[in-house]
């Protein structure tokens, strides 16, 4: 009683207290909230960096409503990150992105919800496509960001040419012509779009991205005519190996194309030649350095087996699995045509090409290569005019090779290089029999790892007893056999 007698003579105080307890955390709850909108707008801050940008207006717009944006302009991916500019320092009327087709139809309802927007379309009639839709232009304050649409194919995606009108002062650099693009790691950006990791190599790569198909209807000709079907036992064998060679190039950012039979095989069978023994990739020599020759020392899938010619002279490279040959042969620039060497044995002959100023892609086995863009004239150049149109599996010539010389006696030394699977120089007896045959010097030893004469004197071994080479007698016959 004596406890409940205090506090009703002390109520006022008590009340009076309860209400400044209640302010008082009102207060404290309204201070963190207010700390906390800080925290977030600050946040907000630092990842959009808010700008009067059009550009920004709708990258934003877009990203809010949750769709990934891949920045694939080759002009703003040299402009921000190789050029190291800023994004509102651009100076352009419109700006490429790619997004996935699954997404498209989506983002196109949202966006005609939106009356502010001026869309439009390029439409396609494939049934493969997850959509019909391969381009979206969205206008807005005489701004256009241009959404090139990312078809699913294969390993990679496609990106369809623009069937659309633009004004005269639009050049897309997606939607010009047909192009690859791979899958690529991304970032986000702080104006919310995602842009690749390595952006000086998908710029390295949009430079080889115009894609062409193969000839659809010459190969259903070759198996519904000729019954040349593709073969099973050799597609084990050899498309692996080849997509490492490919990727492993490409990595290397070092230009190749399909070449010969292998290129012929893509375009006129869409697949290989059924009846084929090896594969050719060609490359421009001005671009070899030994990065290549590391890499596929011991390569566990395709291993340097043999090195020949000399790096500034006919050099080719002999890849083996195991049981399947590949070739990469360099083509060295003469004036306005290219070269590229074969040997047999100490004979050099040698192979016009085109300048081949541009490569393109194409599809092979699921997985993108690289070819010459006119792959017609270049199987004009290397069978006769539209003569490799019919199949031969034996007795086919090139109509581009001729007879050179012969290797002189110190470079003989250097032109030829075998190696084990496990990337070691072979000094075996095969490997200096292989010199030796063609030699009249007492070849005991390989006398380097690389096909490169030194730069100093070079001492020739002694001379046989008994002389097995005639480098006269065998240019003569050489030559009149290859006429």
């Amino acid at each position: 009683m004596g406890l409940i007698r205090l506090l009703y003579h002390n109520k006022s105080v008590i009340l009076l207290s309860f209400l400044i307890y209640i302010l008082f955390w009102v207060t404290i709850q309204s201070f963190r909230q207010s700390a906390d909108l800080n925290t977030t707008t600050q946040q907000s801050s630092q990842l959009n960096h808010p700008s009067n940008s059009t550009f920004h207006f709708l990258i934003n717009h877009l990203y809010q409503l949750k769709f990934k944006l891949l920045l694939i302009d080759p002009y703003v991916l040299q402009h921000l990150f190789i050029n190291h500019s800023s994004f509102d320092g651009l100076n352009q009327q419109h700006i490429t992105f790619g997004i996935i087709d699954e997404s498209i139809e989506i983002l196109f309802d949202s966006l005609q919800k939106n009356v502010n927007f001026s869309i439009k379309t390029s439409k396609n009639n494939l049934p493969a496509y997850k959509t019909s839709i391969d381009h979206v232009f969205i206008e807005y304050e005489n701004k256009t960001v241009h959404l090139a649409i990312l078809h699913k194919y294969n390993s990679y995606y496609l990106v369809q040419e623009n069937t659309r009108p633009l004004s005269n002062n639009i050049r897309l650099s997606y939607g010009d012509t047909l192009r690859a693009v791979e899958h690529v790691e991304t970032e986000l950006h702080e104006y919310l779009f995602y842009y690749p990791q390595n952006v000086s190599h998908f710029l390295w790569l949009y430079e080889t991205s115009e894609f062409l198909h193969c000839n659809r209807q010459l190969a259903d000709e070759m198996e519904n005519k000729l019954h040349l079907y593709q073969n099973a036992s050799q597609l084990n064998i050899s498309v692996k190996p080849m997509k490492n060679i490919a990727y492993s190039l490409d990595k290397l950012e070092k230009r190749y194309w399909l070449a010969g039979g292998t290129l012929l095989g893509w375009y006129r069978h869409c697949g290989l030649i059924p009846f084929t023994l090896d594969a050719d990739f060609g490359l421009y020599a001005e671009n070899y350095d030994e990065s290549i020759r590391n890499h596929f020392l011991g390569n566990p899938i395709t291993y340097l087996w043999g090195a020949l010619g000399l790096v500034n002279d006919s050099l080719e490279f002999r890849l083996y699995t195991g049981r399947f040959t590949l070739d990469l042969f360099w083509a060295y620039r003469d004036g306005d045509q290219r070269w590229c060497g074969y040997q047999v044995n100490r004979a050099k002959f040698r192979r016009t090409l085109p300048l081949l100023e541009e490569l393109c892609s194409c599809d092979l086995f699921g997985h993108r290569f690289t070819i010459p863009c006119s792959p017609t004239d270049y199987l004009d150049d290397e069978y006769g005019k539209e003569k490799w149109k019919t199949p031969l599996e034996k007795n086919y010539t090139w109509t581009n090779m001729k007879y050179h010389s012969v290797w002189n006696d110190i470079s003989w030394m250097y032109a030829t290089r075998l190696y084990t699977s496990k990337g070691k120089l072979r000094t075996d007896k095969y490997a200096v029999e292989w010199i030796s045959k063609h030699f009249n010097y007492s070849l005991t030893s390989i006398p380097s790892f690389l096909n490169v004469i030194p730069n100093g004197p070079v001492t020739l071994p002694p001379l046989k007893t008994n002389l097995v080479y005639n480098t006269q007698t065998k240019k003569k016959r050489v030559h009149k056999k290859s006429k």
